[in-house]
């Protein structure tokens, strides 16, 4: 079984930290690739990330949480 680690993505060189403000998917859920699963906000901007895979997704950090780029915040197992 294949698993996909998510993590803070750095979305500008000098970004080191990001909130993850809102999760668009329930732990346990089926995604698809290219699905919304969350929406992260950094000091200088907020996007919406997509699955990188498609399986089940099982959520590791909660909604609020501010977190070091790199941080393991959810896996999807194929």
């Amino acid at each position: 079984m294949a698993t996909t680690m998510l993590r803070i993505p750095k979305g500008a060189v000098s970004m080191r930290e990001g909130t993850i403000v809102a999760w668009k998917v329930a732990s346990g859920a089926t995604v698809r690739i290219g699905e919304p699963l969350y929406e992260l906000e950094s000091e200088k901007s907020m996007i919406e990330v997509e699955s990188p895979a498609a399986g089940v997704i099982s959520i590791l950090a909660e909604a609020g949480q501010t977190l070091p780029v790199g941080h393991l915040i959810a896996e999807i197992s194929a």
